[in-house]
């Protein structure tokens, strides 16, 4: 199971955790040491499939213009933090958890985008998963030459053009710089 240190902003990994008397004791490893933290200090975090029937899965939607017909087409897409907590990113934005997990290798490299610790389609298997099977004429899975792989994305509407990765990402990264909303339909 995994916990939110509050102090520190750090996801940690624990193998279990017991609350008593308004602490939380915390052992990391089976028959290990038992670690105190103040019950106020620290956030459980559920695992994904406990949070989905907490809480909705937000399949955000993109209009985009397709690099081969020309036409705008329906992109579709998750928006979760990528700190091991699989969240919703929502509007208004939390930049600041955003660039705490930045690439900043990546942004060094390509300063055009921020490059946001947040996670898109053809990022996490399990949401992959979930997002396919809402939209399974829409998202198929294709191989990207650009970065070597299979993996679930967009088709054109109207011509079945791959939709890949970075320009999902890059798109998603202007939006929320500009602090723009995007739309979004709960699953």
């Amino acid at each position: 199971m995994k916990f939110r240190d509050k102090r520190s902003d750090e996801i940690k990994e624990a193998y279990a955790i017991e609350i008593r008397d308004k602490k939380a004791y915390i052992t990391f490893v089976e028959n290990g040491k038992e670690y105190a933290y103040y019950e106020d200090n620290i956030e459980i975090i559920k695992p994904l499939k406990e949070q989905s029937k907490r809480e909705p899965f937000k399949i955000y939607k993109l209009k985009k213009r397709c690099y081969r017909c020309h036409k705008d087409t329906t992109i579709y897409t998750y928006i979760v933090f990528n700190d091991g907590t699989n969240e919703n990113v929502e509007y208004p934005w939390d930049k600041k958890r955003l660039l705490k997990n930045q690439n900043l290798m990546a942004h060094l490299q390509d300063p055009s985008i921020e490059y946001y610790g947040l996670l898109v389609i053809g990022d996490d298997e399990r949401l992959d998963a979930l997002i396919m099977n809402h939209y399974p004429d829409r998202i198929k899975v294709k191989y990207s030459k650009t970065q070597g792989r299979s993996y679930p994305m967009n088709v054109c509407e109207h011509c079945g053009a791959q939709q890949g990765w970075y320009f999902i990402y890059h798109e998603i990264n202007e939006l929320i710089k500009d602090m723009k909303e995007i739309p979004f339909e709960d699953v």
